[in-house]
């Protein structure tokens, strides 16, 4: 097969960071010209092309980036909006991942003004837990409510057609915020990039390498990146008794993050029980003893990784059409989550596309990646369509 192009990791921690925005980084690696001049093709190359010429910007206008405020039951919010001068058909929430720069991460913010182009009303909330590396189950109800604003917005989605996406990390709140019963009936469409399913199996995989594809099958291994470990530290010291043991694993994480796996080391003789159990599970590297590690965690973490795992859900009753993007060689979340995915979502509401071209962040799209690509893609602009139609 042809290597359409290759980038290597010159700023490890940074890209690590950004790789989690999986479908951006596959597309964003290099900018093939596709065949054809549809939107599906305009779009991908305009996605690779980021703040650069693309035959896509030459055809339409500039969109419009706009800092806004929101309330929903007295909670404040803010955010940016893009949209088009050439109107709107559809509208679209923007969840990141767990990144510093939150919604001004340049490739959310290429990607905005991509589907800007293509007439989606794009919101990206600014979700201040997961630009400090901290995941908590509230983030879904801060979802829901970045839908319920653009979703009240007539003047912005005339049509009536509003999803969300998720990247990463950020995929699990737009899944359990697409269940909540205030927004379940109006979420039209539901996009997870190199979204999860099960946060114990994910813990099992950044933890020890190791995943299964189906539940019955024999474990496979993959050197994980060792960025997900201390970002779930980071997203979890808090909750810890200690104050001592709060900031020890803070700088453990830090220290990881900054140098690589395991910077430093932590005697677990000098940390209270709750953090013994929390070091024990991240220093494992038997998969067959996760769950055990997990129930032994304190009600503190389990209830907050309960909250944010659509596993724990019925997902038989969401109402969205699902599209699901992932790479083979996914190194942050492995390929298996979104396939767990698509068997616990009713089979005709959703689309899988699994593309070879990610191997951690040494991306090479291959020839055979682009059909799944263009599909993938083809399938979110139908949702500009009316209902019905």
């Amino acid at each position: 097969m042809i290597d359409w192009c290759n980038m290597q990791d010159r700023e490890p921690r940074r890209i690590a960071g950004l790789s989690v925005l999986v479908f951006a980084a596959i597309l964003a690696a290099c900018t093939p010209r596709l065949p054809g001049d549809s939107d599906a093709a305009l779009a991908l190359e305009d996605i690779a092309a980021g703040f650069g010429g693309s035959r896509l910007k030459d055809k339409t206008p500039r969109p419009e980036r706009r800092a806004i405020d929101f309330n929903i039951e007295g909670r404040a919010y803010q955010g940016d909006l893009y949209l088009s001068s050439q109107g709107t058909r559809a509208g679209i929430v923007l969840v990141p991942g767990v990144v510093p720069r939150g919604k001004d991460d340049s490739r959310i913010v290429a990607l905005a003004h991509t589907l800007a182009r293509l007439q989606f009303a794009v919101l990206v909330p600014d979700l201040q837990g997961p630009r400090h590396y901290r995941v908590r189950a509230h983030d879904v109800r801060e979802v829901a409510d970045a839908f319920r604003h653009l979703n009240s917005r007539k003047d912005l989605v005339p049509q009536g057609r509003v999803g969300i996406a998720g990247f990463s990390y950020g995929a699990g709140p737009v899944l359990l915020a697409a269940l909540e019963p205030d927004i379940r009936d109006e979420v039209d469409f539901v996009v997870t990039l190199g979204g999860y399913y099960n946060l114990h199996t994910i813990v099992t995989y950044f933890t020890t390498g190791y995943f299964k594809t189906e539940p019955d099958r024999d474990w496979q291994y993959l050197q994980p990146s060792p960025y997900n470990k201390w970002v779930f530290t980071l997203s979890n010291a808090d909750l810890f008794e200690r104050r001592g043991d709060r900031t020890s694993l803070r700088a453990l994480a830090h220290e990881s993050l900054e140098y690589g796996e395991m910077a430093s080391a932590v005697s677990s003789a000098n940390l209270a029980p709750d953090a013994q159990a929390f070091h024990r599970l991240i220093t494992n590297e038997d998969p067959n003893r996760v769950p055990e590690l997990i129930q032994q965690l304190p009600a503190s973490i389990l209830t907050e990784l309960e909250g944010l795992n659509p596993a724990s859900r019925d997902l038989t009753t969401l109402q969205a059409e699902v599209i699901l993007v992932h790479g083979r060689s996914d190194t942050m979340i492995p390929y298996s989550e979104s396939l767990a995915l698509a068997r616990a979502l009713p089979p005709e509401q959703v689309r899988l596309f699994v593309v070879d071209g990610l191997v951690h962040v040494d991306v090479r799209i291959k020839r055979q990646d682009i059909p799944q690509l263009l599909g993938a893609m083809e399938a979110l602009l139908a949702q500009r369509e009316h209902r019905g139609n």
